[in-house]
């Protein structure tokens, strides 16, 4: 089988990305120095894990709170906002379309109340 994993980087080595292609690095040195001990410390069998292929991205979030924002843009009339949940966009998804489908359909949130993640 396969795994996947991540972790944000730390905040001395997070800096704005001016230059895209600075993306293609991958940090390998954060994979055996905190993610590596952080799996065999969680689940013991993963410290014989052999890494396979490596990948760098953004990742998108709101720099007020790093969440997403979900919600009608307060300036541009008729446009719904649902972005910034990055990594966690997949998990988020279902939750996060019901909720849309309600505001816009409804006129309000009725079964996920998502009012925390708007402008206001």
């Amino acid at each position: 089988g396969r795994f996947l994993c991540g972790v944000a980087p730390r905040p001395e080595d997070d800096h704005d990305c001016e230059d895209y292609q600075a993306v293609d690095f991958v940090d390998h040195e954060l994979f055996e120095e905190v993610i590596w001990p952080a799996l065999a410390e969680r689940a013991p069998a993963l410290e014989a894990i052999k890494l396979e292929s490596s990948w760098a991205g953004l990742y998108e979030y709101n720099t007020l709170d790093q969440n997403g924002v979900v919600g009608w843009h307060p300036d541009v009339p008729n446009l719904m906002i649902a972005c910034g949940f990055s990594g966690h966009g997949l998990q988020q998804a279902p939750g996060v379309g019901c909720a849309v489908a309600e505001l816009l359909s409804l006129g309000g949130y009725k079964s996920i109340d998502l009012s925390i993640l708007g402008y206001d």
